[in-house]
């Protein structure tokens, strides 16, 4: 038989696709068959979910007895329920859910259930199947069931726990929350809202608490001071003292700091004086005001650390005393800083690189009980060992080791679960392959988790591999933590865009670990974290139509977008990897204006401490740990003598980054 399975996209008829399943049991035994009944029946699967989308119910339930014994039976059923849940009764729907309580798939369908009945008003055959719970995003709904079937008792009570949030609530919760409110004493009411602004006010929502305080009469100077924070150096001496007004001040300080750190500093100690803040919220006031003055990059940082940091009582104050003496290139206060801080963190590997750094350069060279500890250093895998490497001259360390246990990988690839995560990943049905994963998974041992982490490399689904193994916590395992994922796509696109492979790897690595599906909470989407907005610019450069966001989430276009991108960075910032995985970060705007209030060179792993951005400094931290690694696995980071991005810092050992090392170009949001 030597028909091949593309071909059977040409066919709609589940009939044609059983006769070729008993076609090919037939002639099982022969050598020159190209389709596997693994094939077929996957492609029955599909055409039979294409059938319900369309429309075509009976020919999609004929597929049913041909796949009893696929493993994604489960999600036919559960798109045909979906096709039919305003025709079904609760008895047809309990066959369903209990049939397939204990699956995945049986969860969406009882979700798909409840929304029906939610959409009917059948509030009474809701709160049952509610089992007495509020289902998971359906907390307002359950709300509205419990006073439509005269619970309002538990309807109260369920209301007041979903007030208590500093964050919006979703529009179909407003209903439910003017019933409860309405029915209270106007006292109490208010009462209310004062509760719940506080709450907004230490989530740093503004605009929240501003719509709150509206349903409380004489707060319009507290609405005006949100509105214009500026107004606290005036009326913030008017104010009185009591525990929401002192919420709203240290709220409004900390706003004020991003935008006149003097004046605010000098407002915050007159009214510490007034309202009497406790330990916990000077701490909180001092380090947000600290990451105003750093980010400032003003002289005046120094002072303001050493005046608020004078017994050494804030590691974060004193961590950045640290990086500015080292900025200053003042080798003995760092030391003196960094012998401050406190064991568990002097101990770490960044302090001890410095600390070690700092005799060097105190000693005039270098000293036995330096070498050893960079030594120590270097033994080890990590961007500080790598640094301590590119000191002493030496190759990289990796410590690579593999512990997986070939002999399990058989049984574990036979478990049901296991087979049907792989079947969704084969299917495209990501989202739904990564939830059947974690489940499947989070039971096993670790020595079974590294062996299902090895079976997911095998398949291809680098990203299954990745998390698995860090579950496992089998970290020396590199071949399952930094595998070539889609090394075809990455290889041509690295070529094209003139980059380096494992920049372009490193990169994706930390972004997403390769997952496809991937998306922030700021929206960046895809393997290489692209925003949609970063994508057009870039498409536009490319010369191609503006991508959908099904592109964004495929792998050949993201990855193709993900390098052009960071080759154009690399451009822009003068072949400066560094600058350009922090641009791929922050934005390119963000480290110009780094760069701008920069008055001289600075060396680069100094640059790279002093970096005001937290997320950012440990992002390029571990893409140019992550690069290196990847270097060694394609054979071109083997020792330091080959220059690019594989050294641990890109450029020679004493590389600098001078103070405007970029080329005016057309901005470009940050992906």
């Amino acid at each position: 038989m030597t028909l091949r399975w593309q071909q059977l996209g040409r066919y709609k008829t589940i009939s044609l696709i059983a006769v070729l399943l008993g076609s090919l049991a037939a002639c099982a035994s022969s050598q020159s068959t190209a389709t596997s009944p693994l094939d077929l029946k996957r492609e029955l699967f599909r055409t039979a979910v294409e059938n319900v989308k369309e429309g075509r119910l009976e020919e999609a339930r004929q597929a049913i007895p041909l796949l009893e014994d696929y493993v994604l039976i489960p999600y036919l059923e559960l798109q045909l329920f979906k096709a039919r849940i305003y025709e079904l009764s609760p008895a047809e729907a309990d066959l369903y859910l209990n049939r397939y309580s204990a699956e995945i798939a049986g969860s969406y369908m009882k979700r798909a259930w409840l929304t029906r009945l939610i959409n009917n008003g059948e509030w009474d055959t809701f709160i049952r199947y509610a089992n007495g719970k509020a289902p998971r995003g359906m907390r307002c709904e359950y709300i509205t069931a419990l006073r439509a079937t005269n619970r309002n008792t538990e309807a109260n009570k369920e209301t007041q726990s979903l007030w208590q949030t500093g964050q919006s609530l979703p529009d179909k919760c407003d209903k439910v929350l003017e019933q409860w409110l309405g029915a209270l004493p106007t006292a109490d009411a208010q009462q209310m809202h004062w509760i719940r602004a506080r709450l907004a006010l230490n989530e740093g929502q503004s605009g929240l608490a501003k719509y709150l305080l509206r349903s409380i009469p004489d707060t319009e100077h507290l609405q005006a001071l949100l509105t214009h924070p500026e107004q606290l150096y005036q009326n913030g001496f008017q104010l009185e003292v009591n525990d929401f007004n002192r919420d709203l001040v240290l709220h409004t300080l900390k706003r004020l700091a991003a935008v006149d750190f003097e004046s605010s500093n000098t407002l915050w100690h007159q009214l510490e004086r007034r309202f009497q803040f406790s330990d916990k919220e000077q701490f909180d006031l001092r380090d947000s005001f600290a990451r105003e003055a750093i980010a400032s990059g003003e002289d005046f940082v120094r002072d303001w650390l050493n005046a608020n940091d004078r017994n050494f009582e804030d590691p974060y104050l004193t961590e950045w005393r640290v990086r500015l003496a080292l900025k200053d290139r003042d080798w003995k206060s760092a030391l003196y800083f960094i012998n401050a801080l406190p064991p568990k963190m002097s101990s770490k590997s960044d302090w001890q690189y410095w600390r070690t750094r700092a005799n060097i350069e105190i000693n005039k060279g270098m000293t036995p009980e330096a070498k050893t500890t960079l030594q120590q250093l270097a033994s080890e895998r990590g961007y500080y060992s790598f640094l301590a490497a590119d000191m002493l001259n030496q190759d990289y360390q990796l410590g690579a080791r593999r512990t997986v246990n070939l002999e399990l990988l058989d049984g574990i690839a036979q478990r049901t679960d296991v087979q049907r995560a792989r079947e969704l990943y084969w299917h495209g049905l990501v989202r739904n392959a990564n939830t059947e994963w974690r489940r499947a998974t989070r039971t096993l041992s670790k020595e079974e988790q590294v062996a299902a982490a090895q079976l997911a490399l095998n398949w291809g689904w680098s990203h299954a591999a990745i998390a698995t193994a860090i579950r496992a916590r089998e970290w020396d395992d590199l071949e399952l933590r930094f595998p070539l994922a889609f090394k075809t796509t990455f290889k041509s696109n690295a070529e094209a865009s003139n980059i380096d492979l494992n920049w372009a790897y490193a990169i994706a690595r930390q972004e997403s670990a390769f997952a496809e599906h991937a998306q922030s909470r700021v929206g960046a989407r895809g393997v290489m974290q692209l925003m949609p907005s970063t994508a057009r610019y870039v498409s536009q450069k490319m010369g191609r139509p503006n991508p959908s966001l099904e592109d964004l989430h495929t792998p050949k276009a993201n990855i193709e977008m993900g390098s052009f991108y960071l080759g154009y960075l690399l451009e822009q910032f003068s072949g400066n990897h560094i600058l350009a995985t922090a641009a791929y970060n922050a934005g390119p705007e963000r480290v110009k204006r780094v760069l701008a209030r920069q008055k001289e060179a600075i060396p680069a792993d100094i640059w790279i401490e002093n970096l005001p951005y937290g997320e950012t400094r440990e992002y390029i931290k571990n893409v140019l740990a992550f690069g290196v690694v990847y270097g060694m696995k394609l054979g071109s980071c083997k020792s330091l003598s080959v220059q690019s991005s594989c050294n641990a810092l890109n450029e020679e050992k004493y590389s600098v980054i001078g103070p405007a090392l970029y080329a005016e170009a057309d901005d470009a949001s940050g992906s």
